[in-house]
């Protein structure tokens, strides 16, 4: 499968965020959101098997392992390396974007964490609800929001879905174009059992690159 990079860093949104995590970027996306922090992940990469992506997750000292994009969706390999490292004893997030479906034969005791997409990213379009009413206990959703014009199609787009509440839901703001302060306002006066995050690997890291 394409690999566009794999590195050792600390998880930065979902209900993970602060757990250090090995990471797999695949490369390829059908999506080109306005603020995608990880561009270079569209072209850049190199073919990589199954095996080795396994033996490198299991010789990082972490039991927390995430593929992300990319859209890790569009992999054809996806379901293989997801139950390799499943057998092996990993716990394993999915990064992805509610544009594609769930892959045939994914194991699902992986973890989805399901991105919702909102107007200020430019896919708001590609967000299909029937993806997201694929989710279980488990899994969760996240949006990153850059006003509240977007925090309000997030709340529609969750009432829609009318999720269990076993499925946590996480929004962060836009570094850099939201405030959290903000955000946090809004969550509060929604009065939805919603968590705010604040995007942490781009505070603890270079934001312009290593994305995560």
């Amino acid at each position: 499968m394409r690999i566009n990079e794999t590195f050792l860093s600390i998880q930065g949104e979902s209900t993970f965020a602060g757990w250090p995590c090995f990471f797999i970027r695949t490369t390829g996306c059908p999506l080109r959101c306005r603020w995608c922090d990880t561009t270079y992940s569209f072209y850049e990469g190199e073919e990589r098997t199954v095996d080795s992506l396994v033996s490198e997750a299991l010789a990082c000292p972490v039991p927390l392992v995430e593929i992300t994009g990319g859209e890790p969706f569009s992999s054809p390999e996806l379901p293989l390396l997801v139950r390799a490292l499943l057998d092996c004893g990993k716990t394993v997030l999915i990064e992805t974007s509610g544009a594609l479906p769930v892959p045939e034969g994914l194991d699902r005791r992986c973890r989805l964490v399901m991105d919702i997409k909102p107007p200020g990213s430019g896919m708001s379009a590609l967000m299909k609800e029937e993806t997201f009413r694929a989710l279980r206990p488990g899994d969760e959703v996240k949006a990153v929001v850059c006003d509240r014009n977007d925090f309000d199609f997030f709340l529609g787009f969750l009432d829609r879905l009318a999720l269990p509440p076993e499925i946590p839901v996480t929004v962060s703001p836009v570094f850099g174009e939201c405030s959290p302060g903000d955000l946090a306002g809004w969550v509060l006066s929604s009065g939805r059992p919603l968590r705010v995050g604040v995007q942490l690997h781009k505070i603890l890291f270079d934001p312009a690159r290593r994305g995560v």
